[in-house]
């Protein structure tokens, strides 16, 4: 089994192991979480099956070679996701750097965007890195998906969100998916339900920015 579709199917696994057993109320350790980090340095177009996500392929199936911009990954994520995609406010480099610490002088081009909303904590975050950048760039995310699992303790749909969310480096380009929507209707059956619906989520997040980028 190829690399990418091995990792989809493993979490795709996970979520559904978590969906049949999400009722219980056990607090989840960092032990149970999956790792903010996840690199990809090389992978081919052809190492996964078009058939995953075919909203995806239907609209690229044409553009062999495309270079797509910053605003064109998000369309993407944006159409695959629907209206369970929340994030709709784009963070100013200033604000990316008060959030993150991670200066202008440390990236090409970026694209963050979050929900208007403090309360919610939807978000997707591109940065194309400058290749001295990249681990420091890494590094400064994780501290950011840190902060945001420490500050939604006492907030249990908020930090299923926070703690199934996402880094991702490929290539250059750093990613952070912090997505799912609206997890009101999983709420009583847990935080594990919450969490494997929210990973699903960034799952598929990932695997249209993976296409993207690497074709």
């Amino acid at each position: 089994m190829k690399n990418s579709m091995r990792k989809i199917w493993i979490i795709m696994s996970l979520c559904s192991l978590f969906l049949l057993c999400g009722c219980g109320s056990k607090e989840l350790s960092e032990d149970d979480l999956v790792d903010g980090r996840e690199t990809v340095r090389e992978q081919r177009k052809e190492d996964v099956e078009a058939g995953n996500f075919p909203l995806f392929w239907e609209n690229t199936s044409q553009g062999e070679g495309k270079f797509y911009t910053l605003p064109e990954l998000e369309g993407e994520v944006k159409e695959l996701l629907g209206d369970n995609y929340w994030p709709e406010v784009n963070l100013s480099a200033a604000e990316l750097e008060r959030l993150t610490g991670i200066t202008e002088d440390m990236y090409v081009d970026f694209l963050a965007e979050r929900q208007i909303l403090d309360a919610h904590i939807d978000t997707m975050i591109i940065i194309h890195a400058k290749e001295d950048y990249v681990g420091t760039i890494e590094q400064a995310i994780e501290n950011y998906r840190n902060m945001l699992i420490e500050q939604n303790k006492d907030y249990p749909q908020n930090l299923s969100k926070a703690r199934a969310s996402r880094i991702e480096t490929i290539n250059d380009y750093i990613c952070f998916v912090q997505l799912g929507a609206d997890t009101t209707s999983l709420a009583d059956r847990g935080n594990e339900a919450m969490m494997a619906h929210c990973l699903e989520e960034n799952e598929k997040a990932l695997y249209v920015l993976e296409q993207a980028i690497l074709q």
